[in-house]
């Protein structure tokens, strides 16, 4: 990959971290993203650093060790899950770890947001991985039954973690993620409601495929 073609992600992943922050999506320094490079390497964010102020010279890159090869500072702690998934999901080329308060919100109360309640909750294969210290190896160990048919993740009250062949797919999974969390937790406040049925499902997904 080009320098120029890095410093392009790296434009990416400040705009992410942004539109993450102005969409309610983390806080404070929580969350981090990761975009896979080629032969063996990963530009992702620094440790506790807000990703509103974030700048291009806080950005690392890693080995598949998860060492900083370019760049000064500490890279996100929960790089293991990152290069975890990245082994993994060979189809994968980027990664947006956010904590979504709605989506956490249901965690907590362990709410079913993997069930098709909504047509456009399907396409998103959620996954729930139980809760596990965050910052640890027990978080990519958590993701591990998961991985090979899951697009997004939710992590027991710590958040939920987006994978996409691009960055801008991972950020849109985060998004419509907590989209569906949010219209969950409204609708459940009005009232109690049922899954989609097998025939609903079927349907829709003849029609989502045919536009695929």
């Amino acid at each position: 990959m080009s320098s120029l073609d890095i410093e392009k992600l790296k434009e990416d992943v400040l705009f992410v971290g942004r539109l993450l922050f102005e969409r309610g999506l983390l806080s404070g320094s929580t969350g981090n993203l990761s975009v896979r490079l080629g032969g063996g390497k990963y530009l992702v964010t620094p440790t506790r650093k807000n990703k509103i102020f974030l700048k291009k010279e806080d950005l690392l890159i890693v080995n598949q060790e998860g060492k900083v090869i370019e760049g000064e500072g500490k890279p996100t702690s929960e790089i293991p899950m990152h290069i975890s998934v990245y082994e993994r999901r060979p189809n994968i080329n980027a990664i947006v770890h956010a904590h979504p308060p709605y989506v956490v919100a249901l965690s907590m109360v362990n709410f079913p947001i993997n069930y098709p309640y909504l047509p456009e909750s399907i396409p998103l294969k959620i996954g729930i991985a139980p809760y596990s210290t965050p910052g640890t190896r027990e978080v990519p160990e958590s993701l591990l039954k998961l991985l090979s048919n899951c697009r997004v993740i939710v992590l027991e009250r710590h958040g939920a973690v987006a994978l996409g062949k691009s960055l801008f797919e991972a950020f849109d999974l985060m998004d419509n993620l907590e989209h569906i969390a949010k219209t969950y937790w409204t609708a459940r406040c009005l009232g109690s409601f049922m899954p989609l049925s097998l025939v609903q499902i079927n349907k829709f997904m003849a029609v989502w495929n045919e536009q695929d």
